[in-house]
This record gives C-alpha cells, sequence and structure tokens, in this order.
C-alpha cells in the first residue's frame, strides 16, 4: 500500500536508539509524514560545540501516490569524512541494489551524495515499471475508444475469463492514473535537479582567511570533488531520460483526451439522430392516427359481406 516508508519494523525506544546512533536530524519526520510527494532538502546542522564541525543534513523521500515509497536521511561530517544513513521503506530488493552499488563502489572517498543518487535509481527504476506496466494497457484503450466510440462491446468468454486474473479498469482511472504518474515523473526529476545544484554548489567551499575556513576540511572536500563530478553526471543522465519519458506521457495522456473528445462528438451525433428519429416516429404516429380509420372502413366495406346477389328487377336495400 503506498506511504509504508512511515511505518518502521521496531519500537520507538529502539528508534530513539539509532537515532542517536546515525545523527538522524528531527526534520525527516516532517518529510515523512507532513506529505506524500517527492523531496530532497540539505541543512547544515551542528553536533557537539566545536563551531567548525559543520553536518550536513540530506533528507530525501520518494513521492507516496504509488506502493513502495522509500525515504532517506543522511548525515555527513566533512570534518572527519563519516556518513551516518538509515534508509525507510526498503525492502529486499531495495536492500540488494544497495549494498551492491555501495560494495562495488570504486570511489577513493565516499560521498555522501551517493545515497541520494541512489535512492534516483531505484525510484526511476519503480516509475519506469509503473509506465511500461499502463502504457499497453493505455494504447489499446485509446485504440478502443476511438474505433468502439465509447460504445459497449459485449467481451467473448476467453476475454472474460482474462480479466479474473486482472481486474478491468474504467478508461477514466486509466487516464487519472497516467495524469499522476506524469505528475510523479516531473515532479522526481525537479528534486533531481536540486540534487545537482546542491552539488554544485558544495565544490564553491569557502576561501582562505574567512570566519569558516578550515584547511583540513578544505583538504577532505577536494578530495571529494571527483567523485561529486561523477555523481553529478548520473544525475544529470537521469534528468535527460526523465525528459523522455515525460514527453512519451504526454503524448499518452493528450492522446486520450483525443479519445475522449471523439467520444464526445459521437455521443453528441448520436443524441441528434435520436432527436431526429423521434420527430420522424412523432410524424409517423400522427399520419397512423388519422389514416388507419380510414383504412379499416375502406377495407370494411371491400369485404364480401357486402358482395349481395340482387334477383331481377328488385332493390337489394335503400341505405347503401
Amino acid at each position: 500500500m503506498p506511504f509504508t516508508v512511515a511505518y518502521l519494523p521496531f519500537t520507538k525506544p529502539i528508534f530513539d536508539q539509532v537515532r542517536a546512533e546515525f545523527r538522524v536530524h528531527g526534520s525527516i519526520a516532517r518529510v515523512i509524514n507532513r506529505n506524500i510527494g517527492c523531496k530532497f532538502m540539505d541543512l547544515p546542522f551542528h553536533y557537539g560545540q566545536d563551531s567548525r564541525d559543520i553536518t550536513t543534513v540530506y533528507n530525501c523521500r520518494t513521492s507516496g501516490v504509488f506502493p513502495r515509497d522509500m525515504a532517506l536521511s543522511v548525515s555527513f561530517s566533512p570534518k572527519n569524512l563519516i556518513t551516518y544513513a538509515v534508509v525507510y521503506g526498503c525492502d529486499e530488493k531495495a536492500m540488494e541494489f544497495l549494498t551492491a552499488q555501495l560494495a562495488g563502489t570504486d570511489h577513493p572517498v565516499f560521498h555522501p551524495m551517493l545515497l541520494p543518487t541512489l535512492l534516483a535509481d531505484i525510484e526511476r527504476d519503480r516509475q519506469v515499471h509503473l509506465l511500461r506496466k499502463d502504457s499497453s494497457k493505455t494504447g489499446q484503450l485509446t485504440m478502443d475508444l476511438v474505433l468502439n466510440k465509447g460504445l459497449f462491446i459485449p467481451k467473448s468468454s476467453e476475454f472474460s475469463s482474462q480479466l479474473d486474473e486482472e481486474e478491468e479498469e474504467e478508461p477514466i482511472d486509466v487516464w487519472q492514473g497516467m495524469g499522476y504518474l506524469q505528475n510523479e515523473f516531473q515532479n522526481w526529476q525537479q528534486q533531481m535537479r536540486r540534487m545537482v545544484i546542491h552539488l554544485e554548489r558544495s565544490l564553491n567551499t569557502t576561501v582562505p582567511g574567512s570566519a569558516h575556513y578550515d584547511s583540513e576540511i578544505q583538504k577532505n572536500f577536494e578530495k571529494l570533488a571527483v567523485p561529486g563530478v561523477r555523481i553529478q553526471k548520473r544525475l544529470e543522465e537521469l534528468i535527460d531520460e526523465y525528459d523522455e519519458h515525460v514527453r512519451n506521457l504526454t503524448t499518452v495522456v493528450e492522446g486520450l483526451k483525443i479519445a475522449k473528445q471523439e467520444i464526445a462528438q459521437s455521443s453528441l451525433e448520436i443524441s441528434m439522430r435520436a432527436q431526429k428519429d423521434g420527430s420522424l416516429m412523432k410524424s409517423i404516429a400522427y399520419l397512423i392516427m388519422i389514416f388507419l380509420p380510414a383504412t379499416f372502413t375502406s377495407t370494411f366495406f371491400s369485404m364480401d359481406f357486402f358482395d349481395w346477389s340482387k334477383d331481377a328487377g328488385s332493390i337489394v336495400t335503400g341505405s347503401i
């Protein structure tokens, strides 16, 4: 079910211990609980008394509109290059992916933005799976709407048996689902752009002589430069790929809109023809009301009942 990221597999005392050990910032609760939309945010935070030890906090959340949403909280200390992270809503498949990617990375220094980027890859797989799942169904639905003009077509027994395995969706539900998916693609693309902006800003460290300058921290930032560029390139690739998916979704949604317009036009034509047929039937009814009695009278007097024979020189009747 959606919004599963808000449920934790352990008790509150255990989470309090995890929060203390992994330096989980309290803002992650707001990111998870106060909305179901995707979100990426970064903020500086001081742990301890040293004013120079500024920890960078990352909170990242995928959309809860669809199932298997996830969240991530990261705390990075540039002074000692230690990264603390907690992943929420992580199923077995995501866990295997994260473990394999972290174990196989060849970065000389672990960059804290690697985890949000891996989460972006997981979200990309989830959304593309939803897109592929609905694309063929939506294409067939669009064709049916255009060809059948929204009319009810009886289903064969073979087709009905297939519906037992997969619930048949209404056209409006499919159209709304594709619209929601298009919005989520665009929203997540915007969050990845924010990740890229953060990476670009993180390269602009403090200059020597400033109040917050620390030579040791500056050297650590320099170590993160090369991994940061590689992570930025990967995010830019995902953003470009999302442009293509958004265009495809726009085409599908517009196709459904055109199909709906075709149905509306066909319904209007059917209504006008039905109204015209109703007028014709009314005229026919009037004609029947007028001419049916006359037809009955003519038929009655043309029957053999009035074919009377007469004797020679006699009158049959004086009334007719």
